[in-house]
């Protein structure tokens, strides 16, 4: 998202799900849309009170509050520092923290996570080689044995990755094989199309 937080630090204004999106729904879709997402991330990771988790593009701390009330330890990164203040006061008192980083070089070291969740995050980096570096970023900081990756984000059914970017938003949408970088050190063990306020999506869960 290099060259956008202005953009994303003037939607940290925004309540929940809306601050990452450009108002294209109403408040009750993403309301909606954010129960969803929470019932999946339930169902595809039921188990995470012993694990340490990253949630990539953390925003205001949507995810990485209700993730805080259920894993050991949450950490929420976004490259926003109005984003990174927000989640900070989201998450007080909880077992989180939010860090302000690209997404493309984190700064933790290799194997620091057991659980990745990149929820609406990597189709805002419309970038490939920076798209492609978040990817080689998330297989290095889950642990080599026993790790989960979850990924969320638009989808294209077609072979090749399409921009739909508008004034008011960056997004790409990729076919399944863009993500073929996790592969190098976890397998893809469930994919699900979903549809959120009529557009399409893609959850994929990776383990290591």
């Amino acid at each position: 998202m290099t060259g956008a937080t202005d953009v994303w630090d003037e939607r940290a204004g925004r309540p929940g799900l809306h601050a990452v999106l450009s108002r294209r729904w109403s408040p009750q879709q993403c309301d909606r849309v954010d129960r969803e997402q929470k019932a999946l991330i339930d169902r595809l990771l039921p188990d995470l009170g012993a694990d340490r988790v990253l949630d990539l593009g953390c925003g205001v701390g949507r995810l990485t509050a209700w993730l805080g009330d259920r894993a050991r330890w949450t950490v929420g990164v976004d490259r926003s520092a109005e984003m990174v203040r927000r989640a900070t006061r989201a998450l007080d008192g909880k077992p989180a923290q939010a860090v302000r980083a690209g997404i493309d070089r984190l700064p933790f070291e290799g194997g620091s996570f057991d659980t990745v969740l990149a929820v609406f995050t990597l189709q805002h980096l419309t970038d490939e080689e920076v798209f492609l570096a978040a990817v080689r970023e998330m297989t290095r900081v889950v642990v080599e044995r026993g790790g989960r990756l979850l990924v969320v984000d638009g989808h294209n059914p077609a072979a090749m990755a399409r921009d739909v970017s508008s004034t008011t938003t960056s997004t790409v949408i990729r076919p399944l094989t863009a993500y073929r970088g996790l592969a190098a050190v976890a397998e893809r063990t469930a994919v699900e199309e979903v549809t959120y306020a009529g557009d399409r999506y893609l959850a994929q869960l990776w383990r290591t």
